[in-house]
């Protein structure tokens, strides 16, 4: 079980905004500090030791990767991403109910341009007692995996805690309908790193009215 999240875990971590961007993992003597690798994760671990290390994998995926997102200039002093607590609070189960028709839309992006989405569902979830939705997009190219869920989302953090113009979460759509969202697993996009990226922004829709206290915090102060 654990090697199925870890590798979803870090499907994420490679797949924010341009796919084509992302960073490569860092074979083992690639680099001279890629020799202090992390010890394999306990086959019994639980879920917020099996996040822990994930994390601990993508800081150490951006530090040494050629194609880091994280500025060269601040690579030397770079120590990892910033994150509240695991919190299976917000780990959730879901409904996802897929629209009557694929409608596109164009999702604006952080350099003004715009990217084209097809808004494929509402993922709707429970929290305190309180449903909420989040829209859920497909990407029209067909590079992407078609089973990939992307959903893009502000909440009451964003532009505090958490980088201003939002995180994402991603599902693989199984054709179920049910589903577990994992807040804990909320990334910010490479543009809340460096603005040499340019990545879609949370619809107006997407933005939530409560504290989401998982997940990456921001970057930058």
């Amino acid at each position: 079980m654990h090697r199925h999240f870890l590798l979803i875990c870090l499907l994420l971590i490679l797949t924010s905004c341009n796919l084509d961007n992302a960073p490569k993992p860092v074979a083992p003597g690639q680099e001279q500090e890629a020799a202090t690798e992390l010890p394999p994760l306990p086959p019994n671990a639980d879920i917020p030791t099996q996040i822990e290390y994930s994390r601990k994998q993508k800081d150490r995926i951006l530090k040494l990767s050629p194609d880091s997102p994280i500025p060269k200039v601040e690579k030397g002093n770079f120590e990892g991403l910033k994150y509240f607590p695991v919190d299976l609070k917000y780990r959730i189960e879901a409904k996802l109910e897929k629209y009557s028709t694929n409608e596109k839309i164009k999702m604006l992006t952080s350099t003004g341009t715009q990217d084209e989405y097809i808004r494929y569902a509402a993922v709707k979830f429970i929290i305190d007692n309180t449903e909420h939705s989040l829209d859920a997009f497909k990407s029209v190219s067909t590079d992407v995996d078609p089973n990939r869920l992307f959903i893009p989302f502000r909440d009451m953090t964003s532009g505090k805690e958490s980088y201003g113009a939002g995180r994402y979460l991603e599902l693989e759509e199984d054709g179920k309908g049910s589903y577990t969202i994992d807040f804990n697993l909320a990334y910010s996009p490479y543009c809340a790193y460096n603005t040499d990226y340019s990545c879609p922004l949370p619809p107006t829709q997407n933005t939530l009215k409560i504290a989401i206290n998982a997940g990456e915090k921001k970057y930058h102060n």
